[in-house]
């Protein structure tokens, strides 16, 4: 008998009512039996004994969400035996499920109820701005510049007809030639911990980024990578617009590292225009709206 108040006691720790019935006589004796709800953050998965009975069709879910202010009704098929909710908040404390079983002439039968609390839901970011960051030839830098055309400049003059050219020509300058990868670099003389980037390649020509890593740094020398980027767009005068980069701590400087290009000679690679954004964003607690 102890043990027994024990089992009780425990579970009413973890805010979990115990199904209950609520005995109607004019619906039918089946039942949802077995239910059990585990608290998740936002969320709770419900679970129940899989029905045995050839004469249960469906099991009917509703609670009332606290959010909204609605009853919400969810229709399980006799397949399934869980069903996870979420959009849910700890502090509205214990939601009410009712399950109820209806038969295959869609007849309801006795309704139960399991009652539990959520975990507290996670925090979030949303983003409230992007703010594109000015650049100048004289923060834009290369190891690998082609000395017969497209010149750094071109990469933000904002004319998408004009066009950077790494270096290509090794039989005439044979002492320009890079070692290593060509890449570009971009002072952007201010720090973000939260920044994309867009670029449009080139309209006519040329090899162009296919496999790319992009590097964030502040002293220009020291580079810590934040992606590696495959299968870019390889269309003449395509544009890629990255997804958000967030470095582990705030970066001023960005290397931009083409490790595969279009062109079966590699490694030279041309782009027309290249833009950063800084990305402001705030923090949600839908714990404390």
């Amino acid at each position: 008998m102890k043990s027994i108040a024990r089992i009780v006691w425990v579970l009413s720790l973890c805010g979990l009512c115990l199904s209950c019935r609520e005995e109607d006589p004019s619906m039918t004796a089946l039942a949802v039996g077995g239910i059990r709800a585990e608290a998740l953050p936002g969320a709770i998965r419900l679970s129940w004994e899989p029905s045995e009975n050839r004469d249960f069709l469906y099991a009917e879910v509703s609670y009332y969400d606290f959010g909204t202010q609605t009853t919400v009704t969810k229709l399980c098929s006799r397949y399934t035996n869980m069903l996870y909710v979420d959009g849910l908040l700890n502090r509205y404390g214990k939601y009410r499920f009712t399950f109820t079983a209806y038969d295959m002439q869609e007849r309801p039968g006795q309704p139960v109820y399991i009652e539990q609390q959520c975990l507290k839901a996670e925090s979030y970011y949303v983003v409230v701005a992007e703010n594109r960051i000015p650049l100048t030839v004289e923060q834009l830098g290369t190891n690998a510049q082609e000395p017969s055309e497209g010149p750094l400049e071109n990469l933000v003059d904002g004319n998408p007809d004009t066009y950077f050219q790494s270096f290509w020509d090794e039989y005439t300058y044979p002492e320009l030639k890079p070692s290593g990868y060509h890449y570009l670099t971009f002072d952007l003389r201010q720090e973000v911990s939260a920044l994309k980037f867009q670029y449009w390649n080139r309209k006519r020509g040329g090899s162009l980024p296919r496999t790319v890593n992009i590097y964030g740094g502040t002293d220009g020398t020291t580079w810590d990578l934040l992606v590696h980027l495959e299968n870019l767009p390889g269309d003449p005068g395509s544009s890629y617009t990255s997804e958000l980069m967030l470095p582990e701590t705030p970066v001023s400087r960005v290397k931009f590292e083409v490790i595969q290009g279009t062109d079966t000679y590699q490694p030279y690679f041309a782009l027309a225009e290249i833009e950063f954004y800084e990305v402001v964003r705030e923090l949600i607690d839908p714990e404390t709206e």
